[in-house]
């Protein structure tokens, strides 16, 4: 499907009864998400109401470094041409 008739996916943030925020796909029927972030009882105390604020940085980063890959996530395809670059830190 070229990039020009590609539907765009609709990502929604939820937070998930153990307590995680995840991205899922909020068209899809699949409770599976799509990206998980874990945040420690004590991290979250220290950040307090702003943790979720980080999370969604922290998301939204990830969700958007997929997209700059050029990576289709609305494909059930498995692509093997994708080899992300390997990140130096």
């Amino acid at each position: 499907m070229s990039e020009a008739t590609r539907p765009e996916m609709v990502l929604e943030i939820i937070e998930l009864e153990d307590g995680e925020l995840a991205i899922r796909d909020a068209d899809s029927e699949s409770t599976e998400p799509m990206i998980k972030v874990n945040f420690s009882e004590e991290l979250k105390d220290k950040l307090s109401d702003q943790y979720f604020d980080v999370a969604r940085v922290m998301l939204t980063a990830g969700i958007q470094m997929v997209a700059d890959s050029g990576l289709d996530l609305s494909s059930d395809e498995k692509s093997e041409e994708f080899e992300p670059e390997p990140t130096i830190h």
